[in-house]
């Protein structure tokens, strides 16, 4: 799939991979539309995005805000009259521990994780629907998807929801007959975010933002239903699908702190 003159919305895009992922697709002559909640970060991304040659629409807004979610979507098609790729970006993982937490702490993330992609999801699909060309829906997920990983059981949990959800879409659009329409799931691993800055969380093969945006789109180009990468991190998340589930957790273990 070509991302060149394209109209692009971008979630979750005031930093991290969001914010690379939508500079590096601005050296392209897009139109670019984005959102999030920090409105000061989102217009220092628009302005290095009309820099770099391509347009830019910001909306501030709540993810798990349905009705912002719809309308944002609205005003990308009243402009433009179409959306050929959204990159739907929105998501938290802080630490946490499943015999500590509060049901709020948890829920709150996977309410973050889950719910914002749902929102975007419909409006989107709804409109995608309608249009003629190959378009793409794609996600930010995560390797650790896959499996529990101690310290990260809501984030886990609400990325594996993700996963299965746009799998069920993949094959529904196949079965009833939207084949221009693409879901694409991308899985990274360990990126060097400010997020994740001090987490305490281990972070081996960890790759800088830029790397990670680049790979974006390549998955993008190459339309892989699943982008895994870095490779060394996807290869030892393959293995660890199959390997006997005391050797996975013996292993899970290993990297986690004592102390928590």
């Amino acid at each position: 799939m070509d991302y060149k003159n394209k109209v692009i919305l971008i979630t979750g895009a005031s930093s991290g991979i969001g914010r690379a992922t939508a500079l590096a697709l601005a050296k392209f002559q897009n139109k670019i539309i984005l959102t999030a909640r920090r409105e000061n970060l989102l217009q220092e991304v628009s302005k290095e995005i009309t820099k770099l040659g391509s347009e830019c629409m910001t909306f501030v807004g709540d993810g798990r805000d349905e009705t912002h979610a719809e309308f944002v979507v609205e005003e990308i098609v009243k402009k433009y009259g179409k959306i050929d790729i959204a990159l739907l970006n929105i998501g938290i993982g802080p630490p946490s521990n499943t015999l500590t937490s509060s049901a709020k702490t948890i829920l709150d993330c996977m309410n973050i994780n889950y719910s914002s992609l749902i929102n975007f999801y419909v409006p989107l699909m709804k409109q995608m629907k309608k249009q003629k060309d190959v378009s793409m829906i794609s996600h930010m997920n995560s390797l650790a998807t896959y499996f529990g990983i101690p310290m990260q059981g809501d984030y886990t949990a609400s990325k594996g929801a993700a996963r299965l959800f746009l799998e069920t879409a993949r094959m529904e659009l196949e079965h009833f007959g939207f084949k221009h329409i693409r879901i694409q799931t991308i899985h990274p691993g360990f990126v060097d975010t400010e997020a994740v800055k001090n987490d305490g969380i281990p972070a081996p093969n960890q790759i800088s933002e830029n790397e990670a945006a680049n790979l974006v789109l390549k998955g993008i180009r190459k339309e892989w239903k699943e982008n895994r990468f870095p490779y060394g991190t996807a290869l030892a998340t393959r293995i660890g699908r199959i390997v006997p589930l005391w050797l996975r957790t013996k292993i899970l273990l290993s990297e986690t702190p004592k102390n928590f």
